[in-house]
């Protein structure tokens, strides 16, 4: 090899930050890869907490295990870690490093690539993340080698995207399972995921996998390349992956093709979806002066209507066939009957069968990093790059007049054949087609460097290691949305009208031609599918594209080294560092939701940023090792100070021991305190509207208790009840730049039992206790409605506005430090391997169990406590059930492997409406304070197996691996969810696809 050319390239690259594929110096041979990238031996496809087993022991080089800066070859740390392979990863057919991290038990509630929710709250954005102990992904630090990684999303984003990390770079991840502000400052707070990409790679590597479900859509597509050269003095890798991940629709599953509901009452499950239909469903609303009987204006075909009986909430569909004729102000009849809500035939629009199960997305990745050593320091690079394109859909557009800014449908519409201005009057716009909301966004990440050990002119810091890096990412692009139409529009459109001699036109006085409205073509709501036409939809639609962007920069030195020994076999070790980090993000909205003026949702720009500057220390203590009853033990201390623009000052640290009496045992704990700072989008996020599942308590105030029809009432609810049937309110989220950091404690205490005995086993059992004060977030429009009205509380009630029918225009629910999270339980693990003469064997388990998962919300009337566990909450947090699990067993023999791997989710409480027992939609299972809802039933356990298996042929020309796989065997169906938003079931708990069958070709060289 060509030392001096080599080293000229790669310093090449790290002074342009860029480069293309490495050629091998001329003259040499391309030796196999590195032992981390062989396949040889086979891991159980799950990831592990237990430490490595004996055959791995024996480390020569120090290395920095996650939740530590301090450099040791000794990788069992006071902290519970769980490590995931190269190998475990590429074993499992998960498509992306995200996927896989799902599946672990610690896990649980992050969005991935099956939620499909764009129409309910902007909330699907294509992104996969990670969210550890159901604590919010916020508070879960995703970083690449040690170092914080870009946000990504649509602007102003609080999380990382999985899918933004290059996946053929990855070496193995390290989860840490504790709380690590004190090491690594802001969001720590459940844990950390340390990404470890390769840090040398000789040869080529090319690969393509294809998979689909069994019901042959969802099909995937997964190309790279990965070329590298490493040498004494430089090295270089490089890797490109390209990604097609293609629709499937809940209308091809049997458990997701019909929206569901449930009635607790004994009527148990019944099919339901939306009460705005193609056809047109209508309510005749209350008189104003009398609000127990509806207004008619002595309309003959609203008497006749409303002559067999009213309430507020009694629906009426629009049906060539049905009973009640009249004609509209065009002379054409329209005919209605009663709106049937029950029995298979029941009039509800089902809106699930227009719904995405997985998204269609496609991911180009880059990566390539590289080293050039000098004699007195060594520097390196890291770049990656990322575009990713996904699409989110809706069923088409629901249109009501009413649940916009108190628009009507004019009773002196030329269509209106009921004399009387309607409130509601329910069209799904199915001549628009889908709503869609689409991603463009882009990743780049650069981080350069230098790093060395100290020369002997330091004295007694020779030889200490130290570190100075700059890490800059970014991601930016823009959200385009369609299928949806203009407010303003929809007023004039819905608002008078009079025949003209080319066709009805709008006019601004009734009756009077004279004031035509340019432009505007009357809305005909009550003509059945297909009745509004391209004008219409012309002068209604519009594309709406915002733009995005989260941009990361940060600079570090750090300095660690040994001082001197105690009564261990190893010195006392510091680590000190300092890192200074400015982030910025931005959404600018598109300027018709901006302005309100989207039926969809709107929402305003969102635009700031903040800088911190940063200083820790880290001290490792080996007190004692090798003596009779104490193998080792020692102790460890962190500390670190941050300076924030948007709050100031805060001090954070971590104590740690580890105790092994034996070689066989050891007892290890940690106790620390950390801090999250409130995310850009908290602080700043211009006020958007969502559109979460929830149901109006004063809906009918005949079938709810006195006191809540009471406080209805004096909450503008006239008559009986608003007659709101709808199963989602609108919200309106916003940002509060008065919010003060997050702050938690973090304790864990574990036994990792290694016998000698018993070769290769590792058992692990460990304790965590976390508890979040000031915590973030939003109320919860179900708990806002469930506190003011069934709790009286007023604070509650304040946020709720209703318009001049009664009806919930909309809910303000900010962000707040709403108050504490508190969560507890145990994690087991097991690892055993045995090599016969038959193969090697490999086992691996992971489990969790949730002791408790308590919310209380701080508030003006006093605190309310919410108990979380073995309970599900669509509004709030979502399932935890009591219990997760997997497990993996692996054989290999020679080039073949084979294996399989289990996953279970215990069962759980789905709990009804708290106001109203027949419907799951806003359901809640605890009512706070000990107050439990009687109304539920459980949610069935769920498992899954997966299989894979494999050979790997070496020749001449290098090796060659075929690999196949079926996930979910046997074709297991999520359990049904009745309260969920979409599907029937939970996304970020259960897989959706179905059996799914994948194959991967892969030869390296």
């Amino acid at each position: 090899m060509n030392p001096s050319r080599t080293r000229i390239q790669v310093a090449s690259i790290l002074l342009f930050s860029a480069g293309v594929a490495v050629a091998q110096a001329p003259g040499t041979t391309s030796p196999a890869p590195a032992t981390p990238d062989q396949p040889a031996a086979v891991e159980p496809a799950v990831p592990t907490s237990a430490p490595p087993t004996a055959d791995r022991r024996g480390v020569t080089e120090e290395l920095i295990v996650t939740g530590s800066r301090i450099r040791r070859k000794d990788l069992t740390t006071p902290a519970p870690v769980t490590v995931v392979t190269r190998e475990q990863f590429e074993s499992s057919g998960r498509m992306t490093i995200g996927d896989y991290l799902q599946t672990m038990p610690e896990q649980g509630n992050a969005p991935n690539f099956q939620l499909n929710t764009g129409g309910i709250n902007y909330g699907a954005d294509g992104t996969t993340r990670i969210n550890l102990r159901s604590l919010g992904i916020a508070r879960t630090l995703v970083l690449i080698n040690g170092r914080r990684v870009v946000p990504g999303g649509l602007g102003a984003s609080a999380a990382v995207d999985l899918n933004t990390i290059p996946t053929e770079a990855i070496e193995r991840v390290e989860v840490l399972k504790d709380g690590a502000s004190a090491v690594y400052g802001s969001d720590a707070i459940a844990g950390v995921v340390n990404v470890i990409t390769r840090k040398s790679y000789t040869g080529t590597d090319l690969g393509a996998q294809y998979g689909l479900s069994g019901k042959g859509d969802a099909q995937t597509f997964d190309a790279h390349i990965t070329t590298g050269t490493s040498g004494d003095t430089a090295g270089a890798m490089f890797s490109a992956r390209y990604f097609n991940q293609q629709d499937s629709w809940l209308r091809d599953r049997s458990w997701s093709h019909q929206a569901l509901d449930y009635d607790y009452t004994g009527g148990g499950v019944s099919e339901s979806g939306s009460s705005r239909t193609p056809q047109g469903t209508v309510r005749i609303p209350k008189d104003p002066g009398n609000p127990t009987s509806p207004l008619c204006n002595g309309n003959a075909l609203c008497l006749k209507m409303v002559a067999d009986g009213w309430s507020a909430g009694k629906r009426w569909i629009r049906d060539p066939a049905g009973p009640y004729c009249g004609p509209n102000g065009l002379g054409q009849v329209v005919c209605f009957r009663v709106f049937k809500t029950s029995g298979p035939d029941n009039d509800f629009y089902n809106f699930a069968a227009q719904n995405y199960l997985t998204i269609p997305s496609t991911t180009i990745q880059g990566f390539s990093s590289g080293e050039a050593k000098f004699p007195v320091a060594r520097g390196y690079y890291e770049l990656s790059y990322t575009q990713r394109n996904s699409t989110q859909n809706a069923a088409p557009m629901p249109l009501n007049p009413g649940d916009y800014q108190n628009i009507v449908y004019s009773k002196d519409s030329v269509y209106n054949p009921l004399g009387t201005d309607l409130n509601f009057l329910g069209r799904r716009l199915v001549e628009f087609g889908n709503r869609t909301y689409a991603e463009d966004l882009a990743t780049f990440r650069v981080v350069t460097g230098v790093d060395g050990t100290l020369p002997d002119a330091f004295g007694p810091a020779q030889g200490w290691f130290w570190n100075a890096s700059v890490n800059y990412g970014r991601t930016s692009g823009t959200f385009t949305t369609g299928g949806s139409f203009r407010n303003s529009r929809v007023q004039t459109a819905t608002g008078p009208s009079v025949p003209g001699p080319n066709g009805p036109v709008c006019v601004q006085t009734p009756g009077n031609i004279g004031t035509a409205i340019d432009g505007c073509t009357p809305l005909n709501l009550l003509g059945g599918p297909g009745s509004i036409g391209g004008s219409q939809q012309d002068y209604l639609a519009f594309t709406g594209t915002s733009r995005a962007y989260d941009q990361l920069l940060t600079a570090g030195a750090d300095l660690a080294g040994d001082l001197f020994p105690l009564a261990a076999d190893r010195p006392l070790s510091l680590a000190l560092g300092y890192e200074f980090r400015h982030q910025l993000g931005s959404q600018v909205a598109d300027p018709i939701a901006a302005a309100g003026d989207s039926a969809d949702f709107n929402f305003k720009s969102t635009s700031g940023g903040f800088h911190s500057n940063e200083a820790y220390a880290e001290l490792l203590v080996p007190i004692l090792a090798n003596m009779v009853g104490v193998e080792a033990l020692e102790a460890s201390l962190a500390g670190r100070y941050v300076n924030y623009s948007t709050f100031g000052d805060k001090f954070t640290y971590k104590l740690g021991a580890r105790y092994t009496p034996v070689r066989d045992f050891t007892v290890r704990g940690t106790y620390s305190t950390a801090f999250r700072a409130p995310s850009i989008s908290e602080l700043y996020l211009g006020n958007k509207e969502t559109d979460p599942a929830a149901t109006d308590p004063c809906a009918d105030l005949t079938a709810v208790p006195a006191a809540v029809a009471t406080r209805c009432r004096n909450k503008g609810v006239t008559g009986n009840g608003s007659g709101d049937t709808g199963l989602q309110q609108l919200t309106r989220n916003g940002g509060n730049p008065k919010l003060q950091p997050e702050t938690a404690d973090a304790f864990t205490a574990g036994l990792v039992f290694q016998p000698q005995a018993v070769r290769n086993l590792s058992v692990t059992l460990d304790y965590f206790n976390v508890k979040v004060d000031n915590a973030i977030g939003v109320t919860g429009t179900p708990n806002i409605l469930n506190g003011c009205y069934a709790g009286g509380v007023d604070e509650y009630c304040n946020l709720i506005v209703r318009n001049n029918a009664g009806l919930i225009q909309y809910v303000d629910d900010f962000y707040a430090n709403v108050g504490r999270i508190r969560t507890g339980g145990v994690d087991f693990a097991i690892r055993y391997t045995l090599p016969t003469q038959v193969g090697r064997f490999a086992l691996g388990f992971d489990g969790s169990y949730l002791a408790f998962y308590d919310i209380t919300l701080k508030l003006k009337s006093g605190d309310v406590k919410i108990q979380g566990r073995d309970n599900y909450d669509a509004g709030s947090y979502g399932a935890l059930p009591k219990f997760k699990a997997t497990a993996g067993l692996d054989w290999s023999l020679g080039g073949f492997l084979a294996g399989m791997t289990g996953r279970y989710v215990t069962s759980f409480n789905e709990c009804s409406n708290p106001y109203d027992p027949t419907t799951a939609q806003g359901g809640i299972c605890d009512l706070g304070n000990g107050q439990a809802n009687l109304y539920r039933h459980r949610v069935k356990s769920f498992y899954q197996l997966d299989a894979h298996a494999g050979y790997t042929l070496t020749s001449t020309l290098g090796k060659t691996t075929l690999f196949a796989g079926i996930i979910n065997l046997t074709d297991k169906a999520p359990p049904y969810i009745y309260s969920a938003a979409l599907a029937n079931s939970d996304p970020n708990t259960y897989d959706y696809i179905g059996r799914y069958v994948y194959g991967r070709v892969q030869h390296k060289f």
